[in-house]
């Protein structure tokens, strides 16, 4: 709806719109048609929250859930004909008042929607964050043939696709199943419950369920005789040397489950195999399924997923595919338009490509948020982003009713049925924060853990089939993941039950389990806290307020620093990422890093090196634009610092996932994208540290400085890295050449202060003496000389007491693919350089050093204008910009 009324209004009307939607608003979508009448299927992923579909004034389907899918026949008149989907207040359904919660989550104020099964998101304060309203998941009518063929010897089974899932053979082979379903009816059961429930009708009133109106299920006369013929092809892409894998099948009515539907499967000998970003291709087969109601097209893709055993030495969650240990990294994600779930594919897609640009290999969408469209899913599964999938269900105490929980399940499953085709999708969770929030809410240990999370919600996972890892709630601990896996492979409950004494392990430790970590970021934790807490797996991480780039702010707010400007501070503080009930702000908390990276010595290791007869200044920048320079400085360095640290092989950490992949307002927000999906300087110290080959200097103290070398590819990498020092004189020594042959899936590691043999303090760790070292360069170079990463290491940490002017020049100049980038080099070492561009531009790397006497390229893409180049300036932190010139010749 918030979409609908932003292409009406325009972006500066819907809030205020939807603050005046009263309890009694109805918003309704019309369409006129002509028809030439008959059955038609109507189709929906979900649609929010209480609606109804009308066909001529008349109500032919409601339902009390957004995350009910609709699958409606509806007989239509010849002729024009007007359909209506109507959406009421969610209020209009009431919903039990008892037994009250156990618990209170401050993030939503509104009790009742912990019945309701509708998006969180918008009932929750955050920056920009706004109601979903309508058909997020789309609403499509599709004509069908008619069921009377006096022609067929035999009637129809009117068979149609359901589900399609795919898994990996223990012999290697790949299996396709299709389950196929009549069409007559509402949506799919895709496996009942064996304990019995209520009808559709009953289960919709009380717990959101749909229901159809009107619609005839029986089957018609003739229904034993009936029969269908399936025809399904698999087809191999293009690259892959096979051929295509057919099959055919007559089915008959007692074919069928008495549930109405049948399960075919295919195998596929040999099948390319489907691998994270970096670690592989992401080969996908085509499959078509043909039945009397004509021809239906899937992508599917074949990898197996599994969690690595725990024991007492190896606790968490840690992912394999395709039985090789994965590293993931990612965000979670928060929608690729504020305004549209259902947001334009290609907006979807750049989104999705910007952050794998950024090394990202995982995306998780949270349960306070709605569920995705097909597009984000495709979009997924050939860009090689895994996604963990959290069911609707945030921090709050969920109902123990037996209705409710059976609509649940139902859901549950059709979820994963719709995912199980998707390559992508490795995890599905129970929810977020719904194990953590009792625990942090002060109740018993005994509360902590619900059956909803730990029984229903593996168990219909299970009873989809699908192949996945499945997590009851994020965070949780490793006894919780146990009996979710449990519940997932027997469909019962663990046989182990919360113990009445003291407990030894909170859902929010981080060594064990799923954690959200966030001592590095909000809890003000020096950076080294990643390592020493042991991280195994955080789902949620690394939360700051995250600044735009300076283009980006001027287009926001029409400054460079919005809070000098009273007009535009206001705006600037409304889009400040909080949590509600906070007496601060994450803005806070990145100003803690600002102070401890490069004002104040003794705060943070990496701030060591300030003279300590200097005192600190009382801020970094004189207004708020040099200020949020000092931001966007230390937000590069912390993200790529703390990635470098849990990447590391000697790290225990399995995979990280920062909060949040998009900002949902203008201004300093979560996302390591700003609101209109451009890079921030998170995401371009995400990248050096994520990249599929990447290269990071890991300081060690007194230990030295270890430089890691990263190879995410399925061959081994031989290559150079060049090592390169400058000294306080402000002079580079001569680079130092050592072959390196990093393994398949692999990391190296080399000691840069041993690597001439001798002992070199490059980080003057040991602080005898004045200071000889200023920065060390590690590059990584191929046989051809093409640099395939680099990082620059500021010799103890990136605080410089008045550090000279390094003297940028830029200019424009052409790659040897034609695309335009900018040549910067600096007469002296310059910190965190960063270009800054017109909008509509963007810049591939950021904020890291020039040497003295270096040239760095700095891909550009995008819409790049001659007037655009012309106001392209380069800057580096603590001198002003200087303006990029003109191509050369």
């Amino acid at each position: 709806m918030s979409g609908a009324l932003r292409d009406a209004l325009g972006e500066d009307r819907v809030a205020s719109v939807l603050a005046s939607d009263g309890p009694d608003t109805v918003w309704e979508y019309r369409t006129r048609v002509t028809t030439a009448g008959g059955r038609h299927r109507f189709v929906s992923t979900g649609v929010a929250t209480v609606a109804q579909l009308l066909v001529a004034d008349r109500v032919v389907h409601e339902s009390h859930s957004a995350f009910a899918p609709w699958d409606v026949i509806v007989e239509l008149p010849s002729g024009p004909c007007e359909i209506a989907l109507r959406v009421l207040p969610t209020a209009s359904v009431s919903v039990p008042r008892k037994p009250r919660a156990r618990w209170l989550s401050p993030l939503v104020s509104d009790r009742s929607l912990r019945w309701r099964r509708t998006p969180l998101i918008g009932s929750i304060d955050w920056p920009g964050a706004l109601p979903v309203l309508g058909p997020w998941g789309g609403l499509r009518a599709v004509p069908l043939p008619s069921s009377a063929d006096d022609a067929a010897p035999h009637p129809s089974l009117e068979l149609v696709p359901r589900a399609l899932r795919t898994r990996v053979g223990e012999d290697g082979s790949g299996v396709v199943t299709v389950q196929l379903g009549g069409v007559a009816g509402t949506t799919p059961d895709l496996g009942a419950d064996t304990d019995g429930s209520a009808g559709a009708a009953s289960v919709a009133a009380n717990t959101g369920g749909s229901a159809d109106v009107g619609v005839p299920t029986e089957p018609g006369a003739g229904a034993e005789d009936a029969r269908d013929t399936v025809h399904i092809t698999v087809e191999p892409p293009c690259e892959v040397d096979a051929q295509p894998v057919t099959a055919e099948r007559v089915v008959t009515a007692s074919d069928l489950t008495p549930h109405g539907v049948l399960s075919v499967d295919v195998t596929v000998p040999d099948p390319a195999l489907w691998w994270p970003y970096g670690m592989g291709e992401q080969p996908l087969y085509g499959v078509r399924v043909r039945t009397g109601q004509g021809e239906y097209t899937y992508t599917v893709g074949f990898r197996s997923v599994r969690a690595e055993p725990r024991d007492r030495d190896h606790r968490g969650l840690a992912l394999r595919i395709n039985d090789v240990p994965v590293f993931a990294r990612g965000a979670v994600w928060a929608g690729a338009d504020p305004f549209e779930v259902a947001a334009d594919p290609q907006r979807t897609r750049d989104v999705l490509e910007r952050l794998h640009a950024g090394g990202s290999t995982m995306i998780r969408v949270p349960g306070t948020a709605c569920y995705e469209t097909e597009d984000f899913h495709r979009a997924c599964d050939e860009l090689g982003l895994m996604v963990w999938q959290d069911v609707a269900l945030g921090p709050q105490d969920p109902p123990d009713d037996p209705e409710w929980c059976a609509g649940l399940r139902h859901e549950v499953r059709y979820l994963a049925s719709r995912l199980a085709s998707h390559p992508s999708t490795v995890v599905i969770s129970g929810g977020t924060e719904v194990i953590q929030a009792p625990a942090l809410a002060g109740r018993p240990a005994e509360q902590w853990r619900t059956d909803v999370v730990l029984r229903d919600v593996p168990r219909a996972v299970g009873e989809a089939d699908a192949d996945v890892v499945v997590v009851p709630s994020s965070p949780c601990s490793d006894a919780d993941l146990d009996a979710a896996q449990h519940a997932y492979e027997t469909g019962e409950a663990s046989g182990e039950q919360a113990s009445s004494s003291v407990p030894t392990i909170a859902p929010t430790d981080a060594v064990d389990g799923v954690s959200h970590y966030f001592g590095v970021g909000a809890y003000g934790r020096p950076l080294e806290d990643a390592v020493t807490r042991g991280v195994r797996f955080a789902a949620e991480a690394l939360a700051f307020a995250v600044p735009p780039e300076p283009a980006a702010v001027r287009e926001q707010f029409g400054t460079d620093g919005p809070l000098d400007d009273a007009d535009s501070a206001e705006a600037w503080r409304a889009g400040v990422a909080h949590d509600p009930g906070a007496e601060w702000t994450f803005e806070d908390t990145t100003a803690v890093y600002v102070h401890r990276l490069f004002l104040d010595r003794d705060s943070d290791p990496d701030a060591g090196l300030a003279t300590p007869a200097q005192p600190a200044s009382d801020g970094a920048g004189t207004g708020h634009a040099e200020h949020l320079e000092y931001e966007r400085a230390a937000l590069a360095h912390v993200f790529q610092r703390t990635f470098a640290q849990w990447r590391s092989g000697h790290s225990p950490c399995r995979g990280a996932l920062v909060l949040s992949a998009l900002s949902t307002a203008a201004g300093p927000g979560w996302g390591v994208l700003d609101v209109s999906g451009r890079p921030t300087a998170a995401w371009y110290g995400m990248r050096r540290a994520c990249a599929p080959v990447a290269v990071s200097f890991l300081p060690a103290g007194g230990d030295g400085l270890p430089v890691h070398v990263w190879n995410d590819g399925p061959t081994p990498l031989t290559t150079t890295l060049r090592l390169t020092v400058v000294t306080v004189r402000g002079g580079c020594q001569q680079p130092l050449d050592i072959p390196v042959t990093v393994p398949a899936r692999g990391d190296t590691v080399v000691r840069a202060d041993l690597a001439d043999g001798t002992f070199r303090d490059l980080d003057h760790a040991y602080g005898f003496g004045e200071r000889e070292y200023d920065a060390v360069s590690a590059l990584l170079v191929d046989p051809s000389g093409r640099v395939l990463a680099r990082d620059v290491h500021l010799t103890g940490g990136p605080r410089r007491n008045d550090a000279p002017d390094p003297g940028l020049d830029a200019r424009w100049v052409r790659t040897e693919q034609g695309e335009w980038a900018v040549a910067v080099t600096a007469s002296g070492l310059a910190r965190f350089v960063a270009l800054d561009l017109p909008g509509g531009a963007e810049a591939e790397d950021g904020y890291g050093h020039v040497l003295p006497g270096e040239t760095v390229h700095v891909p550009v893409s995008g819409t790049l204008t001659d007037e655009g180049r012309a106001a392209t300036r380069v800057r580096a932190l603590g001198v002003p910009s200087v303006p990029v010139n003109a191509e050369s010749g």
